[in-house]
């Protein structure tokens, strides 16, 4: 009877295990990039250097991907060879991010000129989140949807924001890992080809 009521025991000990471990697995997966720390360069410091872990060697090929913005429309990054890309990868439960939206939104807001777009990347969050993040802070520049972190995973994203520069020859020319500290800082890194900068 001992015997029995053991075995029983035991086997109710594992099947408990087992549903704890699947439980652990489904509800968390795996883990979204993490902020930032802040960075004491400037921008023109990140484009000249190369030997930080942090950046980004300059004149790398920047890769092609498709992703849908927050209207379902489908943009692939290929649409804008032959312009200057300010692309941007960022989330909205990020603070860093949150801090640096602003200026975003401010270099969205004054760009004039055709040859210079500005992207965003949202990675692995709900489209209904973004939204409702975009529309809270009256934000309108162009956020596309990663949301399975596929083009994170393809340009190494570990730590966001993260901001690169894509020249018109569809050249990686710098990158800056963290918060802009203001708008000034983002406009300069931004604007760091334009010959009438």
């Amino acid at each position: 009877m001992k015997r029995s009521i053991i075995i029983w025991a035991v086997a109710l000990i594992l099947v408990a295990v087992a549903i704890f471990t699947t439980y652990q697995y489904n509800n968390n997966p795996a883990p979204a990039p993490t902020p930032a720390p802040a960075q004491s360069e400037t921008p023109s410091d990140t484009a000249d250097a190369g030997n930080d872990d942090n950046e980004i060697q300059e004149s790398i090929d920047a890769l092609d991907f498709k992703l849908k913005d927050l209207n379902g429309k489908e943009v692939s990054l290929s649409d804008y060879k032959g312009k200057t890309i300010y692309l941007n990868f960022w989330a909205t439960w990020c603070p860093p991010c949150q801090e640096e939206m602003p200026y975003i939104q401010q270099l969205n807001k004054e760009n004039q000129d055709p040859d210079f777009v500005i992207l965003t990347i949202d990675i692995q969050e709900p489209e209904g989140t973004v939204k409702k993040f975009m529309e809270d802070n009256q934000y309108d520049f162009t956020v596309l949807m990663d949301k399975d972190g596929d083009v994170a995973s393809m340009y190494g994203i570990q730590n966001i924001p993260l901001s690169l520069l894509i020249d018109k020859n569809f050249k990686i020319v710098s990158a800056y890992e963290g918060a802009m500290e203001n708008f000034k800082m983002l406009k300069e890194f931004a604007y760091q080809l334009k010959e009438d900068k």
